[in-house]
């Protein structure tokens, strides 16, 4: 929240009636939203016994995952929505430029800021290069995003904030407000898939057409430069992987890593004017 400077987003999602037009196959479990003096305080339904610990869970409940976030996206296309998070700030959050200011006081922060000093030792130049610029510029990409069809986004679709009701029937979504934005559905499809990879034990490119499947049409410039920013927000955890001391770790990450410097490149060769 401080990274992003989100003051109160969960309160205007509230306030402007997003979460009443949410599909219902997705269960975000907000009861209430109230402006207090001291804060804001979120009423929330007690969901934690129906969230995914493990990825079994994830892998047999995956497809229907992305196509209740499709759904999702499909119904607030041209919706008028409040102000969220700045693609911006969506890409620079986990910058080492924004890292460094709470490394000393969070760990995630840290593992960022060294992650990505070894990102920057063991990636090619030409796209470790790239990555540099956009972490200094982010709104360079989050500019070039804006262009493409956009809706609401929920930012952070990780295991830990994801899961299925007791009777099967709608998909737990929590976490809302602080990473939610207003950009192209593939933001939404590239940060699940870099994060949630290893738990779903499908390839890059398996899941990579998963998503495909979903983003129907298929904007293929937006698709690149949200894989693009996945790396941006994420290569720090891949290059941590990289150089782990195990040598089987290692080498996964190693060629998932390989796979992520090749989607960047890409994104570049094709980035639009």
């Amino acid at each position: 929240m401080q990274a992003t400077g989100d003051q109160d987003r969960i309160a205007l999602l509230w306030n402007e009636g997003v979460f009443e037009h949410i599909p219902s196959v997705i269960q975000h479990a907000v009861l209430d939203v109230q402006r207090t003096d001291t804060g804001t305080l979120v009423v929330m339904e007690d969901v934690s016994a129906f969230l995914f610990t493990n990825g079994e869970q994830i892998r047999q409940e995956h497809d229907r995952l992305l196509g209740a976030l499709a759904e999702m996206h499909r119904t607030f296309v041209g919706r008028p929505l409040p102000a969220l998070c700045p693609l911006d700030r969506l890409y620079a959050f986990l910058s080492p430029q924004v890292c460094s200011h709470f490394s000393m006081s969070y760990e995630v922060p840290r593992l960022a800021t060294e992650g990505w000093a070894r990102f920057h030792d063991i990636v090619p130049k030409d796209v470790s290069s790239v990555i540099e610029a956009i972490h200094a510029r982010p709104a360079d990409l989050g500019d070039a995003l804006s262009l493409r069809e956009s809706t609401l986004i929920h930012g952070d679709a990780k295991m830990a904030n994801l899961g299925v009701t007791a009777d099967g029937r709608r998909l737990v979504l929590l976490d809302w407000g602080t990473l939610s934005a207003f950009g192209p559905p593939a933001i939404d499809f590239a940060w699940y898939l870099a994060i949630n990879k290893a738990a779903i034990g499908r390839d890059h490119e398996q899941l990579l057409e998963d998503a495909r499947t979903h983003l129907v049409p298929v904007d293929e410039d937006a698709l690149r430069l949200a894989l693009l920013g996945a790396l941006v927000q994420l290569g720090w955890e891949k290059a941590l992987g990289a150089t782990a001391d195990d040598p089987t770790i290692r080498q996964t990450e190693r060629n998932g890593l390989a796979w992520w410097i090749d989607r960047a490149r890409e994104a570049v060769e094709s980035w639009p004017d």
